[in-house]
């Protein structure tokens, strides 16, 4: 391995400025290294993938942080314009603590110059969920939002190690301003999510829903995070042409920009609810929803359906506007890991106990309290700027 930069010295020897760079954060030290046995090697095959992908990204800069379950330490790759031009050995750390994020972007941003950035989020989500206590920047928060370290290379779990929003948005602020941030694990599309990145990222793009082990198809998502104006289209359709286990992956692009605007909109709405709810939680049953947590039930509900179900036809359409403004593009299914039609006597839940329709789809969720939260979620959802912004306070919520 070697550490010369070699991205950044051929951009200074040809006076080529690079058109973009984009890193992919792979937080695989957990069981996305090997799965099920060892029958599974999602971060190896994804990293094939990337390389092939790789091969067709022209004057762009495609950077690789690579953290797996495995004696090896961490490292960079840098492949441009096709080719693999660096492996830089990196130290051992924990990849889902906020300050490695901001070292690793730092790095990857500064020795590949461009006029534009974007960043993959590789790895497990939880959404926007995050631990009771307040976390402080530099510390790791234990299995919420992103990341999933082990903490000793072992790959058996899901990780103990995690990282929540505000940290990692206060990561990024020191980095570039990013076209987008494309999350390769679940539940990350969210509003709470996009508001808490507004200001780092002009685009979020995920799925609100459990997705595929093996994640994006690299060979064709590569190409795709290049292109200078369709890329959040591109990486979408790419994305949504893979299916996997007979399961669709719902997928949705927010634009960031206009999620103060939805908040307010959403604000006005919530407090058309007040007298209807008359001090008690709405009623979710029949709802589309995204996961299901075996201690307490289900707790990402579809935004959109959330509104349309309880809000007066006048006030939907009022708040539909913001929405299609905000959430400008996405792709809908109908069946995903919770969708399964079955019954788990281990859960007490029936799975399949919603329908999606183009009506109901929104691609993005809204957290909604509930009494079994009351604990819980409803208490840390208030560690989140949408918790304010879109006026749960002044609600009773």
């Amino acid at each position: 391995m070697t550490a010369v930069t070699a991205c950044n010295k051929d951009n200074e020897e040809t006076k080529t400025p690079l058109e973009r760079t984009v890193l992919i954060y792979m937080a695989a030290e957990n069981n996305l290294t090997k799965w099920n046995n060892n029958s599974y090697y999602y971060a190896d095959d994804d990293l094939k993938q990337i390389k092939e992908g790789a091969k067709i990204i022209g004057n762009n800069c495609l950077a690789v942080y690579v953290d797996k379950a495995e004696s090896t330490p961490p490292y960079m790759l840098y492949y441009r314009n096709g080719e693999l031009t660096d492996s830089i050995p990196m130290e051992e750390t924990y990849t889902s603590a906020p300050a490695t994020l901001e070292q690793v972007a730092g790095r990857a941003f500064r020795d590949n110059a461009a006029s534009s950035y974007g960043l993959v989020l590789w790895g497990h989500g939880t959404g926007w969920n995050i631990k009771s206590d307040s976390v402080s920047y530099t510390s790791m928060a234990r299995k919420k939002a992103y990341g999933g370290d082990t903490g000793n290379n072992t790959y058996n779990t899901t990780g103990k190690y995690w990282m929540n929003l505000p940290s990692m948005a206060k990561a990024l602020s020191h980095a570039p301003h990013l076209d987008f941030i494309f999350c390769d694990c679940c539940h990350m599309a969210c509003i709470e999510n996009a508001y808490e990145l507004r200001n780092v990222t002009d685009y979020l793009i995920g799925s609100a829903a459990e997705i595929p082990g093996e994640g994006a198809p690299y060979q064709t998502v590569v190409p795709a995070m290049m292109e200078k104006s369709t890329f959040w289209r591109s990486i979408v359709d790419r994305y949504y042409e893979q299916r996997s286990e007979g399961l669709d992956v719902p997928l949705a692009v927010v634009k960031t920009s206009e999620v103060a605007t939805l908040a307010s909109a959403t604000k006005n709405v919530l407090q058309s609810f007040a007298d209807k709810f008359g001090g008690e939680y709405p009623d979710m049953s029949g709802l589309i929803h995204y996961y299901n947590d075996k201690s307490h039930g289900n707790m990402y509900y579809d935004m959109n359906d959330f509104i349309l179900k309880f809000a007066s036809s006048d006030n939907y359409a009022a708040w539909k506007q913001a929405f299609d403004r905000a959430v400008v593009y996405k792709k809908m299914a109908t069946r995903w890991m919770t969708n399964r039609v079955y019954y788990s006597s281990d859960w007490n839940i029936y799975y399949g106990d919603f329908t999606v329709t183009e009506q109901k789809f929104g691609g993005v969720t809204m957290f909604v309290p509930q009494w079994r939260f009351q604990n819980t979620e409803n208490t840390t959802i208030s560690q989140m700027g949408w918790y304010y912004a879109a006026g749960y306070e002044a609600i009773g919520w």
